[in-house]
């Protein structure tokens, strides 16, 4: 991405009261992360190839204590960790696309990666390779079909698009797809922070 048109994403993302950070790749938008969220603090993370692209996980393992289920956590664990990323001093993302003019689209299965992102946390960081900007909302909304495909056919769901790479609108368990969100503008200033990563991450 020219340094440029990163530049006029994060005006518009300031216009639309988000903070934006420009990051050359990575490493610098780790610098960034650790920046912005004391150590010590409490965090969460909803999944993200993104993240675990640039060593996010490895790098915050000794800086943060992370809310998560436990490995081998029932339902019941795993449904108190999920509930307990609305009080975390930090929730991570990244976002399945991103318009010039500065909004932020994601979509959900479980909805427990966008529902903090709404409301809960006092900080939320979103990072996006700059693959994950586009020109318009119908490219957003494409881009956004596209990753839910993806992601359905990566982790093995038992969807159509998993098998040919295509939205049906499909009414199965699996679906991926279920929650749709539009970040138009932030009610309180500089509560969402976006991160542009020169570079290409996650899907």
């Amino acid at each position: 991405m020219e340094r440029q048109l990163a530049e006029k994403i994060m005006s518009n993302l300031r216009e639309r009261q988000f903070e934006a950070y420009y990051a050359e790749d990575g490493e610098q938008a780790m610098e960034i992360i650790f920046s912005l969220v004391p150590q010590g603090s409490r965090i969460a993370c909803g999944g993200s190839e993104t993240l675990r692209e640039i060593g996010f996980f490895e790098k915050t393992a000794d800086s943060y204590t992370v809310i998560q289920p436990a490995a081998g956590s029932g339902p019941d664990e795993v449904k108190k960790a999920m509930r307990e990323r609305f009080s975390a001093d930090a929730f991570f993302l990244s976002a399945n696309a991103i318009t010039y003019d500065g909004r932020i689209f994601q979509e959900d299965g479980a909805s427990t990666r966008v529902a903090p992102m709404i409301y809960g946390p006092d900080s939320v960081i979103i990072v996006a390779g700059e693959n994950k900007f586009v020109e318009n909302e119908q490219k957003a909304r494409a881009r956004v079909k596209m990753v839910a495909c993806e992601n359905c056919r990566r982790r093995g769901f038992a969807t159509p698009c998993a098998e040919d790479g295509y939205c049906h609108d499909c009414r199965v368990p699996g679906r991926s797809c279920c929650t749709s969100v539009t970040l138009n503008f932030s009610r309180i200033p500089g509560r969402i922070k976006v991160i542009v990563v020169g570079r290409e991450l996650g899907i």
